[in-house]
């Protein structure tokens, strides 16, 4: 009996320490405000795909040879602009080559590493260069961005500012009050 009660103690307290140790999860809203360098983009969060994504026009390869794939590790410079209109230049290392299927049919876009921040949060993954200056969205936040640590709330948008907006209209009253 007391072999069996200690057991059951210790699985619980297992169960316990196991789920106050998971980490817990950003909510993210359908669209949300993300900063690439130093631009700042009003970026559509899609689930569907599984890359990120950003607007990339005049990509220019050091030592360019024809065969794309023979770019791999060579650094490239594109220009980027959000939907203000508000460019930028970035220099990045080819990381790979990517075979996109979209309803266009298929594209081949490079791809390379860049940091993205959501508020305080930072994360590097790998982004594919594609001229979306026809699109509503320069920038296309994929799953490679999202996994393990994001909960994608569809309703909303703009998540961390509102959540920021409402802590600091909660705290004005005991700022302001006498």
């Amino acid at each position: 009996m007391k072999k069996q009660r200690f057991t059951f103690l210790l699985l619980v307290n297992l169960f316990t320490v196991s789920c106050s140790n998971t980490p817990s999860k950003y909510t993210i809203g359908a669209i949300e405000v993300i900063q690439v360098q130093e631009l700042e983009y009003r970026a559509r969060i899609d689930t569907g795909a599984d890359t990120t994504s950003i607007n990339a026009y005049n990509i220019v390869v050091d030592g360019e040879e024809p065969n794309l794939l023979a770019n791999i590790g060579k650094v490239l410079h594109f220009n980027t602009a959000n939907e203000k209109g508000d460019m930028q230049s970035i220099e990045a290392k080819i990381v790979k080559v990517n075979n996109v299927h979209n309803a266009i049919g298929n594209e081949t876009r490079y791809v390379v590493l860049l940091a993205l921040a959501w508020g305080d949060y930072v994360k590097t993954v790998e982004v594919n260069l594609r001229d979306r200056s026809r699109m509503q969205f320069a920038l296309l936040i994929g799953r490679n961005w999202l996994k393990d640590d994001f909960i994608v709330d569809v309703s909303g948008e703009e998540l961390r500012l509102k959540q920021k907006n409402d802590y600091i209209q909660r705290l004005l009253p005991r700022i302001l009050t006498p």
